[in-house]
């Protein structure tokens, strides 16, 4: 009798072989997988492993194949006897090399070569989570000259454990941030907030929910209430219980794509605040220098708005997706002007930035209103 031959692709589908070797000789070969889930697997740059849990029908060896000497990827396990669950760790390093790579493990019956065989792929890219490289530094603390401070700490995943944003001893913000890493939840106190949230693999949190707040992304629409693609466009909302101080933040990207290891800069920035007043509308026109804003943990970016009015969650970079692959060099809205020069250290990473803000003209005679302040770094 003719042997049929397996070939697995499919983690969550169990495949069987029967065939008849000699007359009286019967088989069953094939794999069974619960976890991973699929047959191709993506993680970032700061995660540190995965669980592989199969039985094979018969004796098994695995074998593996990589997209470069696969030195970074550890699996102690590599063969195991039939009809015995197995349940052991792959273990990564954390990826510095600021490009994505990938280890494909394919899994065999030795009794019966070629007869089943299975394929999973374990891909980590060259980003964290947060959309920082995975060589990128932690920083400490930010001191300005107009008397603001920023400081941070993070855990050994460099998530962000803590930011407190003072200016002249005035406490602006505080983020105390908690992961529970078994439950896959985050929470975030915020001052006198707490809020919460679900997490994946990259440790950002989905919608932060709290007593009277939520933040998190929100799709714009169509005239006919189809959601518009969010790699063309976006909102990031910090909603109130009492609908009176939200804060809108619509990012126009136009088609590029928001990847892992992509690269994005929005085209434009609107910030719509509503208060009891009303609605106000802030139109933003961004342009970008050739410096990479990937290079240390914190986003840049919103140092633009300075110490009052940065936010402090995008700032610690929860929400990647606000976080420009590129820094800013100059930002316009209603005929103010923004300046940005940075100088950098020798990892890329931001030494020292300085903003100018230029204010127009209002009174003929009147001199123009220009402030600058410089943001030095520590790491």
């Amino acid at each position: 009798m003719k042997t049929l031959r397996i070939l697995l692709v499919s983690a969550v589908v169990m495949a069987l072989a029967a065939s008849c070797l000699e007359q009286n000789e019967t088989y069953k070969a094939g794999f069974y997988f619960t976890k991973p889930s699929s047959a191709s697997n993506a993680f970032f740059a700061n995660n540190l492993g995965d669980t592989l849990s199969f039985m094979s029908f018969g004796n098994w060896s695995i074998s593996r194949r990589a997209t470069d000497d696969g030195s970074w990827f550890t699996i102690n396990t590599t063969s195991g006897k039939g009809n015995t669950l197995y349940n052991f760790p792959v273990m990564f390093e954390p990826n510095t090399t600021g490009k994505g790579r990938g280890v494909q493990l394919i899994f065999s019956d030795t009794d019966h070569p070629g007869d089943a065989q299975a394929s999973i792929i374990y891909w980590q890219y060259g980003m964290r989570g947060d959309g920082t490289l995975g060589s990128a530094r932690d920083v400490k603390a930010i001191t300005g000259s107009d008397g603001s401070r920023f400081e941070f700490t993070y855990d050994a995943l460099h998530r962000p454990l803590s930011m407190r944003v003072t200016k002249e001893e005035s406490l602006l913000h505080s983020l105390l941030l908690t992961y529970d890493d078994v439950d896959s939840v985050v929470t975030v106190q915020d001052k006198t907030k707490t809020l919460t949230s679900s997490f994946s693999n990259d440790y950002q949190p989905k919608r932060l929910i709290g007593s009277g707040d939520t933040i998190g992304y929100s799709s714009q629409y169509y005239s006919n209430g189809m959601p518009v693609s969010l790699n063309y466009t976006f909102n990031l909302e910090h909603h109130h219980f009492n609908g009176q101080n939200n804060t809108y933040y619509a990012y126009l990207l136009g088609g590029q794509s928001l990847m892992p290891d992509s690269l994005h800069n929005a085209d434009s920035l609107r910030i719509a605040t509503v208060t009891s007043s009303g609605i106000n509308i802030d139109k933003l026109k961004l342009g970008y220098s050739q410096y990479d804003n990937r290079c240390q943990s914190v986003d840049v970016n919103q140092l633009l708005f300075g110490a009052e009015n940065c936010d402090p969650y995008q700032l610690l970079s929860l929400f990647r997706y606000t976080r420009n692959t590129s820094i800013v060099s100059r930002m316009e809205s209603n005929g103010e002007t923004i300046e940005v020069t940075v100088s950098l250290n020798a990892d890329k990473s931001v030494a020292q930035m300085t903003v100018t803000r230029t204010r127009p003209v209002v009174e003929i005679g009147a001199q123009q209103d220009v402030f600058t302040v410089t943001y030095t770094f520590e790491y």
